[in-house]
Formats: structure tokens, C-alpha cells, sequence
């Protein structure tokens, strides 16, 4: 019973979360802003629009970053924008 329970709420209360991690950027900070501040609509990037849900965190050694959303094709358009610009960059997962 009580596992029908619980899987019954983490079905309603789990979302798909889509993230993938940007390798060797220079200024770790700098990007991490600019993309909080996409986030929030506040600055624009080239074809891609603003991912409401977009969380940004640096990695442990301060040498790249990871973003995530749940919005898979938005995080893909964003995906692209950096590889178009030649960032290291990991496979969606």
C-alpha cells in the first residue's frame, strides 16, 4: 500500500529534467551571469529564446559550468548556440 502511495506521488510531483555541462570556459562567473540573466529575460542570445525554468551551476573545479530545463527543445536550440560558438560541450542527457 504504501508504495503505491509514494509512487503515485513522485508520478504527479516528478518533472523531466534535460542537462548537459560546458567544458574550459575562460570566466566561469561571467558566463554563469550572463546565463542567469538570459534566464531572466535581461539579455539576449542569437536564435534562442529566454528557458524560464534554465538552472546554471559551475562545476567543482571551477572550469565549466552545467545547465538544465525541463523545456528539451529550448535546452537543444541552446545546446547548438554553443557548440556553434566552439565551447566544449557534453551530450544532452
Amino acid at each position: 500500500m504504501s508504495k503505491a502511495v509514494a509512487k503515485a506521488w513522485l508520478q504527479t510531483q516528478a518533472n523531466p529534467e534535460y542537462r548537459f555541462q560546458v567544458f574550459n570556459v575562460g570566466n566561469v562567473r561571467r558566463c554563469l551571469n550572463l546565463l542567469k540573466s538570459f534566464r531572466d529575460s535581461k539579455f539576449r542570445l542569437a536564435s534562442v529564446k529566454a528557458i524560464p525554468d534554465l538552472g546554471v551551476r559551475p562545476t567543482e573545479d571551477y572550469q565549466g559550468f552545467y545547465v538544465w530545463s525541463s523545456d528539451l527543445e529550448s535546452l537543444k536550440t541552446l545546446h547548438q548556440y554553443f557548440v556553434r560558438h566552439r565551447f566544449e560541450t557534453s551530450w544532452i542527457w
